[in-house]
């Protein structure tokens, strides 16, 4: 099996994702604490006593920051509405060296 065949089988068997995080069923309930101003420790330490989850500040800190990150790829439904373009920003001189 030469080069090209191992990495065509490879490619076929592969998963097309990675799996999701164990935190995405709970995103919804960190976003709602981070807005609550929750600490990622605080977070970490109720998802363990509530719902059993064994995951450190670290992990879920790593999760919002990917998910803030995410630009929307389309706008919502309903709004076709093209952004108008941005106004040119004047420049700003710090010297002036007409004379």
């Amino acid at each position: 099996m030469n080069l090209d065949e191992q990495v065509a089988d490879f490619l076929a068997t592969a998963d097309d994702r990675p799996p999701p995080s164990k935190l995405e069923p709970y995103a919804d309930l960190i976003r709602g604490l981070r807005q609550r101003r929750w600490t990622y420790r605080k977070i970490a330490a109720a998802l363990r006593e509530r719902f059993g989850l064994a995951t450190g500040k670290s992990s879920i800190h790593d999760f919002v920051r990917v998910r803030a990150r995410r630009p929307a790829l389309e706008p919502p439904p309903g709004n076709e509405q093209p952004a108008p373009p941005p106004s040119p920003t004047p420049r700003k001189r710090r010297f002036h060296l007409d004379m």
